[in-house]
């Protein structure tokens, strides 16, 4: 039997028995993400505060409402946990299954439902090989990455991209409900109003296209007007908003959260203070060299997208110009923080999918190559052979992006980090003793293991930073061996510590240390070294 005709046999199968290839799709996905959650290790701190919290609301019967563990940060005062439902749907998982493994387990469950989700929406709309895009979408090396680390970066997506699909629906009601429960999922809960926004924006430049209006720029700009500001679409804008602000006030933590949101959306991700302090690695800039191939094949998809998204303006409807505005703005908006990527890359893919399905609409692509192959019979050779070797290069990329991500996940934060340092501690401390420790991402790791004494500063050093500019520059000199004077005065004054964790590698710290009579060093192992204040 020809080749040709056992492709044919298997597409018709597969045609019949829908449920055979969700379930193969379903096969690839969980077991990529189980791949890559294989090592014992997370590859982000903060994976240990998330976990951590999700133990406490388990123990505390109820959300966390003061936080006493960051000693010298804002949220001292005014703590909100941000990711909520996030961290109450991760307490099944780790009662059933432990913490790490339970955790890890929950995150794959999320990743490969938002790639599901995003599967069962490309059917939906009738999008042409959508095999091809889920793939895509499952191997591009930076959502790979991002959507495995053990944080809210699916729970957002799911919600995000449920309510996209309420917005091309119109289901009012179902909108604001989303909304509600963002809020309480996420800190960047603002996407879904900023998202309705744009799709506003993207029916009635698609209407605009339709109907051949003149270049006048002022009857152009009275057309859009009138459309975007119509009583359908100020229906969804309310929706989300009032969504929005009810998931705001009817919260556990108002009206403290008002402030937290202040400092998390505008003071953190906003201005941003990465050139005062040194923020997460995710707040950078994503190098555009990095970038692009970082996005794997979709690239290559978008890029043909575009073009034909352009010749063929006409035959685009709303989805692919709202998913094209999306994929610029997220694009522009990575380039400014890495952590963007998770949103730039879905957003690309989907309009890849929906501009290639409209601009071929209407063109039978398999006649069209058989057209090519009886006019030029070099030229069609030319198509096979390239059809070939994308079909072999194109794996062989996937595979080589998910094992060098595997390798990256192996050399993660061990679940061990610290227990030694807790072990001695509780053993040794009294609750609520305040442990002065060499780093900002150090505490989730410490938080985890040990919550009987509290800490200087953690999950963003922007938070210290606010509370008291001056505290963080002396943080910052001593724990970076910069200031060797007076040390003991300083720590324990100023930042009342009984005892200082000095990681291992910090020599000149240890050094400065030891030379004052004050500090005693009392415990050591491969993570760290513990001082104990006189």
């Amino acid at each position: 039997m020809e080749i040709k005709n056992i492709y044919t046999k298997i597409k018709e199968l597969i045609e019949r028995n829908q449920f055979v290839l969700y379930l193969v799709i379903f096969i690839i996905v969980l077991f990529t993400y189980l791949w890559v959650q294989s090592s014992p290790t997370f590859l982000d701190p903060d994976s240990y505060y998330h976990l951590k919290i999700s133990r406490l609301i388990y123990e505390n019967r109820g959300p966390i409402i003061n936080f006493p563990w960051l000693q010298f940060t804002v949220l001292k005062n005014y703590y909100i946990d941000h990711h909520f439902l996030y961290h109450v749907l991760a307490v099944p998982f780790i009662l059933l299954f432990g913490d790490f493994p339970g955790f890890k387990f929950f995150t794959v469950i999320l990743a490969t439902a938002f790639v599901l989700l995003s599967y069962t929406f490309f059917k939906r709309y009738k999008l042409i090989y959508p095999e091809i895009f889920i793939l895509t979408l499952l191997f591009a090396p930076a959502l790979l990455f991002r959507i495995s680390l053990a944080k809210a970066s699916a729970f957002s997506l799911l919600i995000l991209f449920f309510g996209i699909y309420c917005l091309f629906k119109r289901y009012y009601y179902l909108l604001f409900l989303l909304s509600f429960f963002y809020v309480w999922s996420y800190g960047g809960f603002l996407l879904i109003l900023g998202v309705t926004g744009i799709y506003v924006l993207s029916e009635a430049v698609n209407k605009m296209i339709k109907r051949n209006l003149a270049k006048s720029y002022n009857h152009n700009l009275i057309f859009l007007f009138k459309h975007i500001f119509n009583i359908e679409n100020l229906k969804l804008v309310f929706a989300s908003a009032t969504g929005i602000i009810c998931g705001l006030i009817i919260n556990p933590y108002f009206p403290k959260n008002l402030l937290f949101y202040w400092q998390q959306i505008v003071q953190i991700g906003l201005v941003n203070y990465r050139k005062v302090v040194n923020v997460g690695g995710e707040w950078y800039p994503y190098n555009i060299s990095n970038l692009l191939p970082d996005s794997g094949v979709i690239i290559i998809f978008a890029a043909l997208a575009l073009v034909l998204f352009f010749i063929f303006h006409k035959k685009q409807k709303t989805e692919s110009i709202f998913f094209l505005i999306l994929s610029i703005l997220f694009f522009i908006l990575t380039l400014k923080s890495k952590r963007y990527v998770e949103y730039f890359i879905p957003f690309l893919v989907y309009f890849s999918a929906f501009s290639l399905t409209h601009s071929l609409q209407g063109i039978n692509i398999a006649e069209y190559f058989k057209k090519i192959k009886k006019e030029s019979a070099r030229l069609g050779k030319i198509i096979f052979i390239t059809i070939i070797y994308l079909a072999i290069i194109i794996p062989t990329i996937f595979i080589k992006d998910i094992i060098e991500i595997h390798k990256s996940f192996e050399g993660g934060i061990k679940f061990t980090r610290f227990s030694g340092i807790a072990t001695y501690l509780k053993n040794n401390s009294a609750k609520g003793d305040i442990i002065m420790h060499t780093s900002w991402d150090d505490f989730p790791m410490l938080f985890y293991q040990n919550d009987k004494n509290y800490y200087i500063v953690g999950l963003d050093p922007t938070f210290m930073y606010k509370y008291n500019p001056n505290l963080y520059e002396s943080y910052a000199d001593i724990t970076m061996a910069k200031k060797s004077d007076n040390l003991y005065q300083e720590i324990k004054n100023n930042f009342r510590a009984s005892y200082f964790i000095v990681n291992k590698g910090r020599d000149q710290l240890e050094r400065n240390l030891i030379l004052d009579d004050n500090f005693s060093k009392v415990y050591e192992d491969n993570d760290a070294k513990i001082f104990k204040l006189k």
